[in-house]
């Protein structure tokens, strides 16, 4: 596993996994983290594990014809929990923030799992498997919070995809709030506060 850290505090109280989306790397949800500058908070970077057909790298691997391959990235989260949890965080503690690709991850991921967690914020992003969405869900991490964001210009990933997984999550039972900022398909500075309300608030 390839990844990397970066923490606000010598003790921190909450950590976020920051996964980046299609074509990106270790080192491209950084300048997030260093943006938002979360008190006594750490994160960590995971990379993807399939190398992307462009550049970098990405979490689901394939195309429709032959069917895509995840289970490495599943297994990448699952193993960072563990990790996180291991070292002494709660999993009320822990956070999944995931643009593009890497929201889509966070939102399939989360919703097989047999425990809830801090919460998760997809930004720009999409649900892969909209028919299985609700066949695969195990409702025993129903208490995650959701916080969907996204930029009502985005052109690569319409709006209208997180207005579909709001009504998911909500037709679920799980606390979803759907936040659409001024912006194209990118993590929007206008978020910031609602990034930063939600993480504090848990």
């Amino acid at each position: 596993m390839i990844l990397n850290t970066f923490s606000t505090s010598e003790s921190p109280q909450k950590v976020v996994i920051a996964i980046h989306g299609w074509t990106g790397d270790v080192s491209s949800m950084e300048p997030v983290a260093r943006f938002l500058r979360l008190p006594d908070t750490k994160w960590v970077f995971p990379q993807a594990p399939y190398k992307s057909d462009k550049s970098g790298y990405t979490w689901f691997d394939g195309n429709d014809e032959t069917g895509w391959k995840y289970k490495d990235s599943f297994k990448i989260i699952n193993s960072l929990i563990q990790d996180l949890v291991d070292q002494g965080f709660k999993y009320d503690e822990i956070f999944l923030l995931g643009f593009s690709q890497g929201a889509c991850l966070a939102m399939e991921w989360i919703i097989r799992q047999p425990f809830s967690i801090g919460g998760i914020i997809p930004i720009a992003g999409f649900i892969k498997y909209k028919d299985r969405f609700k066949i695969d869900a195990n409702l025993e991490n129903k208490e995650t919070p959701v916080l969907l964001i996204h930029g009502d210009r985005d052109k690569v990933i319409f709006p209208e995809e997180s207005e579909k997984a709001l009504k998911l999550f909500d037709e679920l039972g799980y606390s979803v709030n759907f936040n659409l900022v001024s912006a194209g398909h990118k993590i929007p500075l206008k978020a910031k506060n609602l990034i930063t309300d939600f993480i504090m608030a848990i």
